[in-house]
């Protein structure tokens, strides 16, 4: 990666892009909020810096909360930023977000991947989505990690997180319901549920997801599914509506 690159951020996305460099032995550039001190091939400025870590990169990354981007964005259209290419890595904003930094090439860089915790090996093969300027960059940046790039339009954005949510968040979810379920009928933790997660999990990749359905809805066990739903009406009627209308989705639909 020859451009010199800037981070806005330090949480687990961009403290990941971060040590990734550091990883590679390449520098890169921090704008945080984190009083942090420098580590070999990591600058980290303040905001009382912002002049001195913009002259320093020709690429920027805005590694922060969907909610935070505008605020960043206010803050960099006060120093007349010029020719710079800078990219969001929001999995649901579009690069018109940052269309107000004029004269300036700008995208949507957002990585496929679940960040719980810093860790820059997530970064390697996998797949970025993008949208906006200079893809020639973005593409350069993806190979760097390792990774490939898709290009994505504008107006299938919020369709396309939708689906990671669906791909990665959720799932999570519904497992905490199921290690909360399993430890009180059983006493013991989700540990016991990993040899079925992880078979689940791999017959969706081998076979594709809806090859891999089993369970009472997709054989039509109506019987059982009404045991359940009798039993989780009274036991939390919070999982009796999501057991519910699941059920009901994979029995229209399989």
């Amino acid at each position: 990666m020859k451009s010199r690159i800037g981070i806005i951020g330090y949480g687990n996305v961009g403290s990941s892009i971060a040590l990734y460099f550091q990883k590679k032995r390449k520098k890169v550039f921090v704008l945080t909020s984190k009083l942090l001190k420098n580590k070999k091939f990591i600058n980290f400025f303040n905001y009382n810096q912002i002049e001195d870590f913009i002259n320093s990169v020709e690429v920027i990354l805005i590694c922060i909360r969907d909610d935070k981007i505008e605020d960043i964005i206010e803050i960099l259209k006060k120093f007349q930023i010029k020719n710079k290419i800078i990219y969001h890595t929001s999995g649901s904003l579009t690069s018109d977000v940052l269309k107000t930094l004029k004269n300036n090439y700008v995208g949507s860089f957002h990585p496929i991947q679940t960040f719980p915790k810093p860790n820059p090996n997530l970064l390697e093969n996998i797949y970025f989505s993008f949208e906006g300027e200079k893809y020639e960059v973005a593409k350069s940046l993806a190979n760097f990690f390792k990774s490939k790039i898709i290009k994505i339009k504008k107006e299938n954005k919020l369709l396309y997180h939708i689906a990671c949510i669906f791909a990665s968040n959720f799932p999570s979810f519904l497992l905490t319901i199921a290690d909360e379920l399993i430890k009180i009928s059983t006493r013991k933790n989700y540990t016991i549920l990993i040899p079925l997660i992880q078979t689940s999990i791999k017959n969706a990749i081998v076979y594709g997801p809806r090859n891999a359905l089993t369970g009472p809805a997709k054989r039509k066990d109506l019987k059982t599914i009404e045991n359940h739903l009798k039993f989780l009406k009274t036991f939390n009627p919070e999982i009796y509506k999501l057991y519910k209308i699941i059920s009901e989705m994979i029995l229209k639909n399989f």
